[in-house]
């Protein structure tokens, strides 16, 4: 259990889940394809980017929802300004987690298996 946490972890600070030493990001939204450090390949197959996808979504949606929410209860604000202040905060929290949520995905391919070293 402790090693999927720390494997977990990694993938949150962007952080090659193999060699635990390589950055998977080169720029800000451009993953690599190989960790630097260990060679690993990140997404071996077409189509593993939608899982970082799918998380990014969802937690997303999810602090919209937490967020909208708790905004309506305990605060005054009009209702158009209310939406347009979760619409802004939806938007850059989906951005800045992005990485994130790549990360993530790749960690959880790591411990699956679909990710290994050559």
């Amino acid at each position: 259990m402790l090693r999927i946490v720390r494997i977990l972890s990694l993938g949150l600070l962007l952080t090659c889940p193999a060699c635990q030493h390589g950055r998977m990001f080169r720029s800000r939204f451009t993953m690599n394809v190989r960790c630097p450090v260990c060679g690993v390949i990140f997404e071996r197959d077409a189509g593993e980017v939608t899982g970082g996808m799918a998380i990014n979504m969802t937690l997303t949606s999810a602090f919209a929802l937490v967020a909208g929410g708790l905004l309506s209860v305990f605060t005054t604000l009009p209702a158009l300004l209310l939406i347009l202040a979760i619409g802004m905060a939806t938007v850059t929290f989906g951005l800045l987690f992005y990485r994130h949520a790549r990360g993530l995905w790749t960690s959880i391919l790591y411990l699956t298996g679909s990710i290994f070293e050559d």
